[in-house]
């Protein structure tokens, strides 16, 4: 096999990162592995951690709750109830939230493609009226 034809890391091998401001901490497996066309992180959200309400750009996103469960997800409005194991397919312009509104560690793996420009592929929404939140 050529070289970069496969990649092999171990999750705890990969620095885990906080975001800016505290939150929920992710690590970035498919850098680690040398992905060029996918993203793909595990990410870990304490009690009371929640990501932006948000849409993507470019980015087609797929999650999976690999522990914690049951968890909470808005998606378009809607609060989705995801359990260990279940997994969510979200297109580009559907907006969505992971909140973990528990007593307890919830850890997700999320595959996004194509890779977009990153966390500014993101484009962050109010929640209460869907506007655009511009970035500063």
């Amino acid at each position: 096999m050529g070289e970069g034809a496969y990649g092999h890391v171990a999750t705890d091998d990969v620095e885990l990162r906080e975001r800016r401001g505290g939150g929920p901490a992710s690590r970035d497996l498919a850098g680690a592995l040398g992905a060029e066309n996918m993203m793909l992180r595990v990410w870990r959200y304490g009690p009371g951690h929640e990501m932006a309400y948000h849409r993507h750009h470019n980015q087609e996103e797929v999650y999976g709750l690999y522990s914690g469960g049951p968890q909470e997800v808005l998606i378009d409005g809607e609060t989705v109830t995801v359990n260990d194991g279940d997994w969510l397919r979200l297109s580009k312009d559907t907006p969505r939230k992971i909140m973990n509104t528990t007593d307890r560690e919830a850890v997700w793996l999320t595959i996004a493609a194509p890779p977009g420009e990153g966390i500014r592929d993101g484009i962050r929404l109010n929640p209460e009226t869907g506007e655009e939140i511009p970035r500063t």
